[in-house]
Parts: structure tokens; sequence; C-alpha cells
């Protein structure tokens, strides 16, 4: 079916909120997750019921965007996949029903302001996701997965397959990718907001934030929409490929030295983004950045190198 400019617009906006909602979501399972252990693991029964809930919106966007931009989705796969879906989502609300009332307490207490959320904070956030996930499950199951009706027909004008080339197997590699580097950009995002001050305290916080929030972020779409395949010119593609390791040089180049002339300010301004580290102490999130930095910039100076190799026909 043919893609309009139109659609092709309105598919990328609510890709764009979607990542969105995915990258704040997914900073909540963190700092869900984060809390639950540093708090030894204690109330499983409070804080897996938000863990879990925090995490389906972000596995729903990684098959969203499978299922709109790289390829046609088969339909036994589609079924299964919103019955799982279905199923997850009633079993969480409950479990989150079950212990409301102290929710909607520690919500009044503030407890959850510090989780940042498009809409109202938790639990009534999730229920209403929880919820809207659910209603389109269903909408799947009972008209949009079934070829010939309208909806599908609708759906069907907005997806783009082929438009992001890669193979199953490559973009379940991607999605693994996606889940840290999602939780680096909505703590960036939140850091701008909650903890701003820090730029006055320490300048390097507006490096920090660069660092966490962009440069995984940047990464992860380079590696995904491969612009040395796409349709522009090949001299722009030797930019954009040069402009990614250049980034990944300078930015790991640039904390090295920070972190050798201060070694602590890593400790003075980055609690706000490296909870897990500061429960732990240990540096894992700067850590996984700098991995993420090392094996994308071998990607891309891999494929640089090939498209430099390359003889234009």
């Amino acid at each position: 079916m043919k893609i309009t400019d139109k659609s092709r617009l309105v598919s990328r906006i609510i890709t764009g909120v979607l990542l969105l909602f995915s990258c704040f979501y997914m900073y909540d399972f963190y700092k869900s997750l984060s809390g639950f252990i540093a708090n030894g693991f204690r109330e499983p029964l409070v804080m897996l019921p938000m863990i879990l809930a925090f995490f389906l919106p972000v596995l729903c966007f990684l098959f969203f965007f499978y299922d709109f931009y790289v390829a046609r989705i088969n339909r036994n796969v589609k079924t299964a996949y919103s019955v799982f879906v279905s199923i997850y989502a009633i079993a969480v609300l409950i479990l989150i029903f079950l212990r409301f009332d102290l929710y909607v307490s520690n919500n009044s207490f503030g407890a959850y302001d510090s989780l940042p959320s498009i809409i109202l904070h938790f639990p009534y956030d999730m229920i209403i996701i929880l919820a809207v996930i659910l209603a389109w499950q269903i909408f799947n199951l009972v008209s949009a997965g079934k070829e010939g009706s309208r909806a599908y027909a609708g759906l069907a004008k907005l997806k783009e397959h082929g438009s992001v080339r890669v193979g199953i197997v490559e973009y379940i590699a991607l999605s693994v990718l996606a889940i840290p580097v999602f939780v680096f950009t909505g703590a960036g995002i939140y850091a701008v907001f909650s903890a701003y001050e820090n730029a006055a305290y320490d300048l390097k916080y507006v490096f920090m934030l660069i660092w966490v929030a962009v440069i995984p972020m940047a990464n992860l779409v380079l590696l995904t929409l491969k612009p040395e395949k796409a349709d522009i010119g090949k001299s722009k593609k030797l930019i954009i490929l040069s402009f990614g390791i250049a980034a990944n040089l300078i930015f790991g180049s640039l904390f090295l030295i920070f972190e050798s002339v201060s070694p602590s300010f890593l400790v003075g301004i980055g609690k706000p983004l490296f909870l897990i580290a500061f429960s732990v102490s240990l540096p894992i999130e700067p850590a996984i950045i700098l991995a993420i930095m090392a094996i994308s910039a071998l990607i891309l100076s891999v494929r640089l190198a090939s498209l430099i190799t390359k003889k234009d026909k």
C-alpha cells in the first residue's frame, strides 16, 4: 500500500511520542528496580507490580517499531503477542489493585513524585497506561489484526515496512541495547528538571547530561537507521558516520580527562543519573555507557571504512 507524506508524518509523530513514553517508563522501571535493590529486595509484593508495570510500555514500543518500520509480522505471532500482553496487563492491574490503598497513600505523601510521567503519577498513570494497552490488544485481536477490515487498512497506511533495514536477530540485539539507552535518556531528561542546580555547582554537569541523555540514544539511532544504506548522497553518509564516530571519541576522551583530573566529580554531581552505581558503590552505569560508545564507534568505523572502499556504481 502506498505511503503518503501525510501518513509518514503521522507515523513519525506517533513514534516520537511513544519513544518519549518508553524512555520515561524505562527510567521508572530502573528507578524502582534500584530502590528495590537498595532496600534489600524487601516488600516484593509492593515493588514488583511497579517494576512489571513500567516495563510493559517499553516492550510494546519495541514490538510496535518492528511492525511499523522493519517488516510485516506474521498474523499468528501478532495474535500470540496480543494475548500475552493482555494477560500481562490484566495480571499487573490485579496486583496493583490488591495494594491500591497503599499506593494511593504513598502517592498522597509524594512518594512517587520522583518517578517522571507524562500524565498522573503512580498508581494512576499505570492504571491508565495498562488499560490503554489492554484495550489496544483487544482491538488488534477483534479488528485491526484482520485483513480486509478498515482498521487493518488504516494501520497499513502508516506502516513503512523496510525503511529500517535490519534482520530479526539484529533487531533483537538492538532491542537489548535500547533498554539501557532508554534508561539513560529518561534519566538525562528528568535530571535536567530535577537537578538543574548542579550545573551552577559544577559545569561538568552539562557535559554529563549530554553524555548520558544524548550520546547513547544517538548511537542507537545510527546503528538502527544505518545512514550508509539511506537514499542520500555518499558525502552525506560519510559526514553522518564520521560525526557519530567523532562524538564517541570526543565525549569518551572528555569523560576520561575529567575522571583523571577530578576523580570525585561523579560523586559530586552524578547521583541523579546513576542510581544503581550509588546504591552498590560501583560505577555500573558509566561503564555501560562507555561500553555502548566503544561498541558503537567500532561498528560505525567498520561501516565508514566499507563505505569509503565501496566503488560507486
